[in-house]
């Protein structure tokens, strides 16, 4: 792969479009992603019949893993049209059976009532954010009161390396887990907790709505 392509490709890990954004997505859903995400769901208790929501859908895997642990439904958003449509591919049969709906929406804006989930997810997809606090706000708006949010990252700015990623990736921007915390607390979460694991440089951070 020439230089250009290869930078243009790593470029799509924020928007997916056209053949390279679906050749993305489908590597989100890969073993290396999935090694992260199974530790995130550690940090994880969904109620039985939970209705979840994932920010940034990304390939659908997440949504998947969601919809194994509970009876309820799951929702996901992405503001990539390549993403939306592979996560409804991933997703088939409970998309048909519509215990799965995914939407294109923004974050901040979310195409849903308040109060209308007990969990929300984050997987991957904050560094993408702008005004963080206004898209914590939104989410809070959206999960019902002792609803759970949780963000689960691959860099939170303990390996000085990853910060290389800001220049090769338009719009990243790596989020420490204090910098979270703060916007969090900014948008009215309540009982923050953060679990890293340094030498990865792995985050998750879960926040409830009182």
């Amino acid at each position: 792969m020439s230089s250009w392509l290869y930078h243009r490709f790593k470029n799509m890990a924020r928007k997916p479009i056209g053949l390279l954004g679906r050749i993305m997505v489908r590597k989100l859903n890969g073993e290396r992603h999935a090694v992260l995400a199974d530790w995130g769901f550690t940090h994880l208790k969904v109620p039985e019949n939970a209705d979840c929501l994932d920010c940034g859908c990304g390939g659908g895997a997440n949504i998947k893993r969601l919809l194994g642990m509970t009876k309820g439904r799951v929702f996901g958003v992405d503001f990539s049209k390549v993403a939306v449509a592979e996560t409804k591919k991933f997703n088939k049969s409970e998309v048909k059976s519509g215990r799965c709906q995914v939407f294109l929406a923004d974050v901040k804006k979310l195409p849903f009532e308040d109060g209308s989930f007990d969990v929300v997810t984050a997987f991957e997809t904050v560094y993408y954010w702008e005004n963080l606090a206004g898209c914590f706000k939104e989410i809070l708006r959206v999960l019902k009161n002792g609803g759970v949010f949780m963000i689960t990252s691959e860099a939170a700015g303990r390996i000085p390396e990853n910060f290389e990623w800001e220049k090769e990736i338009s719009g990243l921007r790596i989020r420490t887990g204090e910098e979270i915390k703060t916007a969090m607390e900014s948008a009215g979460f309540t009982k923050i907790l953060i679990d890293e694991i340094i030498e990865k440089d792995y985050i998750c951070v879960l926040a409830e709505k009182s």
